[in-house]
């Protein structure tokens, strides 16, 4: 009699009982906080490895990326009239175009692209040294080491061979127009004009030189090389008012460093789940042969198997959400810590993150399910009492 009783109230219920058995789980775990946090603890060391290998590859290939394109990215424009000679002694004899331009192209050769980023070089007076002074987007880069530095409206950094010339170290100033500028950092030597030119934001050397939304270069990074050889044939049809600079970046060593990359990251993710899948089999069956009485008298007092059932998967979806999330984690702290030259936007992404989450969570539901559904529904639960 009593389990018609109650049987309805279940099925009233029915809408509720995912949510419910969820809370269940969650209260039987934490009230069992040592085999809880063994368990996480164990699936986070375990996403934790090959998470943080993929991490730290992607670090690496992103400062391999960032070091050939710092060299020159593979395709640049500059305004038609100037050439490769132009660009590299920083002389765009007074010729520029909209940024407009560069937005537009952008938009229109997204598929093909990496990274685009637009600059502004003249030369001009600065402590009474006539230098080159190149606007960038630092809010926006890619190109290395730039990518490194977040300055402000009221810093410049420094090239190696003008710091020398400027006499300037960290944190002096420099007179640029009728401005005062703070050294916020001095690149490597790249053995290039950059070495010998002033850089600050975009926006603040357009102001100060009367140019305001004006650009004479583009930098292109394509995103594979067949999109290198289409953008060039695709930009050629463009516009005629473009000169395009081909500056050939080494793809043939990215594409090595890509294969090499996931030839061990897709070995270490099959074996580490296959090792948490190994961990969550032999937990699993523990928990079940050690809770068949419980089990057994829940069940006796009116709970329907259905919801016990969900409980118990409910278990591992628990583990295993929380274990993924914390070993992510820590990869993350220990690729920030061992690669902290790599902006964190260029090795991270929230969607990675979550697949990894998903793929944990559903293993251990497909690992659960089969164990938790022959105890409550092959096993004899009343012989357990």
């Amino acid at each position: 009699m009593e389990n018609s009783q109650t049987e309805p109230t279940i099925g009233k219920s029915a809408l509720l009982s995912a949510p419910f058995s969820l809370w269940l789980s969650w209260q039987e775990l934490t009230g069992r906080k040592a085999v809880f946090i063994i368990n996480v603890i164990l699936v986070s060391l375990l996403v934790a490895l090959p998470v943080s290998l993929d991490l730290l590859g992607k670090a690496k290939k992103s400062s391999v990326n960032n070091r050939i394109d710092y060299i020159g990215p593979s395709l640049i424009l500059i305004p038609k009239g100037t050439d490769s000679s132009d660009l590299v002694t920083a002389n765009f004899k007074g010729r520029y175009y909209p940024l407009s331009l560069f937005n537009d192209i952008k938009q229109k050769f997204f598929s093909h692209l990496r990274y685009a980023e637009p600059r502004f070089t003249l030369r001009l007076q600065v402590d009474g040294k006539k230098i080159p002074v190149t606007g960038i987007e630092f809010s926006n880069v890619y190109s290395y080491p730039f990518s490194e530095y977040s300055i402000r409206d009221n810093e410049v950094i420094l090239g190696k061979v003008a710091s020398d010339k400027l006499g300037k170290v960290m944190n002096d100033t420099v007179m640029i127009g009728s401005g005062t500028y703070t050294v916020a950092g001095i690149i490597p030597t790249t053995g290039g004009i950059e070495d010998a030119s002033v850089f600050l934001p975009l926006s603040v050397l357009q102001d100060i030189t009367g140019h305001s939304g004006r650009i004479n270069e583009i930098r292109l990074f394509p995103a594979s090389l067949p999109s290198y050889e289409q953008l060039k044939s695709l930009l050629n049809e463009y516009s005629s008012q473009l000169n395009t600079v081909d500056a050939y970046r080494g793809d043939t060593a990215e594409k090595e460093v890509d294969s090499t990359l996931e030839t061990y990251q897709k070995a270490l993710y099959t074996i580490a789940f296959i090792l948490i899948a190994f961990c969550i089999m032999i937990s699993t069956y523990i928990n079940l042969d050690a809770r068949k009485s419980e089990i057994s008298t829940v069940y006796t007092l009116g709970t329907a198997q259905n919801i016990i059932l969900k409980i118990l998967t409910f278990r591992t979806v628990w583990i295993t959400l929380l274990g993924s999330i914390a070993g992510q984690t820590i990869a993350l702290i220990v690729t920030v810590i061992q690669a902290d030259h790599v902006p964190l936007r260029f090795i991270f992404s929230a969607g990675p993150f979550i697949e990894v989450i998903m793929g944990t969570v559903l293993l251990g539901m497909v690992i659960t399910v089969p164990f938790a559904f022959y105890s409550v529904y092959k096993r004899d639960l009343i012989s357990h009492l």
